[in-house]
């Protein structure tokens, strides 16, 4: 192991477990092994350059998570009631994985957003620590350009795919996208009447084909 690559994962690790409790509770120590399994394939692929700007993401990140704890801490104070905002996690004993997409952790987490949701999915994967890129989540019925966060295209994306959100009652939420009138993928989130649980069935074209689940997820 090189010399650069040892010193990323050491300042990697520092960083992961100076992000807050709550967030380091959900998936373990998934960010820690995330850091170990990203160091070497940065180091690899971009060099010095790349480690730099990975470990600047993540510095970058650390007061975010720290802010967001605080505020869903004050929200929660004021009695926020939102049935679907903060963070849920998979209970692999009740759930229906499709076998080519079964995790040993799996978690979601709800971000309200001025037009919805922020949907962050995470969690761990043939033991490695796993992310998808945040969906975001507009229930308004409308269809839009399925893009990243900053409008741009998403790699392997078919040009003209279109998202989509709907909210036939206030604990279920409709989301998924489509091109050319052809559904890609799409899930249904449903919350049960106490807040505890989250139903979620989804179904779609992964990378290892496609797939079909219903998994129910617990508010932490």
């Amino acid at each position: 192991m090189s010399p650069l690559v040892r010193s990323g994962r050491w300042m990697y690790r520092r960083l992961a477990r100076a992000y807050p409790r709550d967030f380091r509770a959900v998936c373990g120590d998934g960010l820690e092994r995330l850091g170990d399994d990203l160091v070497p394939l940065v180091v690899q692929t971009q060099g010095l350059g790349g480690l730099v700007r990975l470990l600047a993401d993540a510095a970058i990140r650390l007061p975010i998570e720290h802010a967001s704890t605080w505020t869903r801490a004050l929200k929660e104070m004021t009695m926020t009631e939102d049935p679907f905002e903060g963070t849920w996690k998979a209970n692999n004993e009740q759930s229906n994985w499709d076998p080519n997409y079964t995790p040993e952790q799996a978690c979601l987490r709800f971000e309200p957003t001025a037009t919805g949701y922020l949907l962050v999915a995470y969690g761990i994967k043939d033991g490695q620590a796993v992310a998808e890129r945040p969906t975001p989540i507009v229930a308004d019925g409308r269809k839009r350009p399925l893009v990243d966060l900053n409008g741009r295209p998403i790699p392997g994306v078919p040009p003209g795919a279109m998202m989509y959100g709907n909210r036939p009652n206030a604990r279920t939420i409709e989301a998924g996208c489509e091109v050319d009138g052809q559904v890609l993928g799409g899930g249904t989130y449903t919350v049960s009447d106490d807040g505890r649980t989250l139903t979620v069935a989804t179904e779609g074209m992964g990378a290892k084909g496609p797939f079909k689940t219903m998994a129910v997820f617990e508010k932490l």
